[in-house]
């Protein structure tokens, strides 16, 4: 029985994509949706591999905030060595899980700025709720961390706040803080969109898991 449960790891372990997601899940516990990134498969592909995986006892998932995450037993460590993720801790709230560079919510917030005063004044009229949406639904695709939405969210009405400043206000403070303050409450818009998408991620998530 002990050989046939062996032979049935070693079988799992030596699929390509099942080993890819166990070698993952040995550095770090992940989601559902971090480990289809991380071994460049769908999220139906990497949910029967899951399963299976599951079912050996090589992986092991808890829910929290109603998502799953999947880490590694050491049940793994005997077939492929190292150390598994057993002590990873729950993400702490704020802590920047971006996709990305760790500033590159300073660099989406320039060009997101810049591109759309850039096209509201010489190219189009766009009135900033548009901008708004636009920004949430971009800023889901890029970011994880609400912090850095957030940091992005002020940063871009700066941005947007200065340009006006330099190009049409003169000199004129009031008239700054004016438009920041207006910029501000349209891509928070923004943020709420984001906050709206990354809930029902997370429900689909939940669901799959």
């Amino acid at each position: 029985m002990e050989e046939d449960r062996r032979r049935e790891v070693m079988d799992a372990l030596g699929e390509r994509t099942r080993y890819e997601i166990v070698a993952a899940l040995l550095k770090k516990e992940l989601t559902g949706d971090e480990i289809a990134s991380a071994v460049s498969r769908s999220r139906s592909t990497v949910e029967s591999h899951l399963s299976m995986l599951l079912r050996l006892g090589l992986i092991s998932r808890e829910m929290r905030d109603r998502v799953y995450y999947y880490r590694a037993t050491p049940l793994v460590a005997q077939y492929l060595g190292g150390t598994p993720a057993i002590e990873s801790q729950p993400p702490i709230m704020g802590r920047s899980e971006s996709k990305g560079p760790r500033y590159l919510w300073a660099v989406f917030s320039a060009v997101a700025g810049s591109s759309y005063f850039v096209i509201n004044q010489y190219v189009y009229p766009f009135h900033i709720f548009g901008m708004g949406i636009i920004f949430g639904i971009v800023a889901a695709i890029l970011f994880r961390s609400f912090r850095d939405v957030l940091k992005a969210t002020v940063a871009t009405s700066f941005v947007i706040s200065f340009l006006a400043y330099l190009v049409l206000f003169g000199s004129s403070p009031m008239a700054f803080f004016a438009s920041f303050a207006i910029s501000l409450v349209y891509i928070a818009i923004g943020l709420a969109v984001w906050l709206l998408i990354r809930s029902f991620s997370r429900s689909i998530s939940r669901i799959r898991g």
